[in-house]
Formats: C-alpha cells, sequence, structure tokens
C-alpha cells in the first residue's frame, strides 16, 4: 500500500503460544520498595492502588517515607507507529505527591519533576542478580487531566536511557518481550 503508513508488531508469546499484535506494553503492579518491607508489615506501612504508593518508614518523624506514583515509560521502536510501553512507578517528594493527587483531575501538561524509577527491569538492569536495583534518575513530565505521566530516564551511561533516546528495531521489541514474558511474572 503506501510507504507512510507504519507497520504494526506481532509476535509470539513463547510462553503461551498466543500471537499478539500491536506494540508491546508491560506494567509492574507494585513498585520495588513495596517488596522491601516484610510481608506482616505491609498492612500498617503501605497505602497503595493502581497509580498511587504510600510506605511508611521507620523514621518517627516519617522523613523516610516513600511517595511512588505510576507513569508510562514509552521506548520507540524504529519504523512502528506504537512505542514499546513500561507501566512504571517513580518515587515523587511528598511535596510532589500530594500536588499530584490534589490535581490529577486537571491539566498539569506543564509540571515537570524529578523521580527514581522505582521499578526493577531485568532485561535493562546492569547490577548483579544479588545486588539492589540501580537508582535511575527521571524527568516526570505531567499529563492532561486525568492521565498518566510519562517519564524519561536523565541522561546516564545506561541501556535503557539509550533505549528511550535511539529507539529500538522492531526484533529488539519482539526479544524484550518475549524475555519478560518468559522470566518474569509482574508483582
Amino acid at each position: 500500500m503506501f510507504g507512510f503508513f507504519k507497520k504494526k508488531l506481532r509476535y509470539q508469546c513463547a510462553c503461551c503460544g498466543k500471537t499478539y499484535s500491536g506494540s508491546p506494553s508491560f506494567a509492574y503492579l507494585k513498585p520495588s520498595y513495596y517488596f522491601d518491607v516484610p510481608e506482616n508489615d505491609r498492612d500498617e506501612r503501605i497505602t497503595i492502588d493502581t497509580d498511587l504508593c504510600h510506605i511508611k518508614g521507620q523514621a518517627e518523624d516519617s522523613s523516610d517515607d516513600i511517595f511512588a506514583i505510576r507513569a508510562t515509560l514509552d521506548i520507540p521502536i524504529l519504523g512502528m507507529k506504537d512505542p514499546f510501553c513500561w507501566g512504571v512507578w517513580v518515587t515523587q517528594s511528598r511535596e510532589n505527591f500530594y500536588r499530584y493527587v490534589e490535581t490529577f483531575a486537571e491539566d498539569q501538561s506543564d509540571v515537570v519533576t524529578f523521580g527514581w524509577l522505582a521499578v526493577t527491569m531485568p532485561i535493562y538492569n546492569k547490577c548483579p542478580p544479588d545486588q539492589p536495583h540501580e537508582h535511575l534518575g527521571c524527568d516526570v513530565s505531567w499529563a492532561g487531566e486525568g492521565q498518566r505521566p510519562k517519564i524519561f530516564v536523565q541522561e546516564v551511561d545506561h541501556p535503557l536511557f539509550v533505549d528511550q533516546r535511539d529507539g529500538i528495531t522492531r526484533d529488539r521489541a519482539v526479544e524484550i518481550a518475549k524475555s519478560f514474558m518468559r522470566t518474569v511474572h509482574l508483582r
């Protein structure tokens, strides 16, 4: 047909055999900090829903509390219409967290804050398996009313930053999707 239409990606899951159409998307249900809290303390220390997470720290003055929000991290797929989309968690300061909550139903597209990526992405983890996940600084670009923010990894010598900046090939997107579907159960 016409050359200006971008292709849609199709790939088959190595585990279930199901064929998927469109760009891969994976979402983390909880930030990695959630799993740092002992299971028997989680009900008391963690307040979480699909978009917000507050983890009470150990300090009495709550100076070590963790606040995280759900966001999306897109990686362009070269020659494809849609990006590889990751639903991730990113930390926010207490002030930015509550500002985000209070203004979520408003247009926030002019707001950019700093946060730390709060998920472990095995495909992009450069640390040994017995080490905690890397902390990557991110610019959190808030969105229009009722939409999740987008995050952009700050410039650093890291494959996630490079892939987000330069994009990945179709074959690399399929490889990541298959690897992720085969090796990781999102928690």
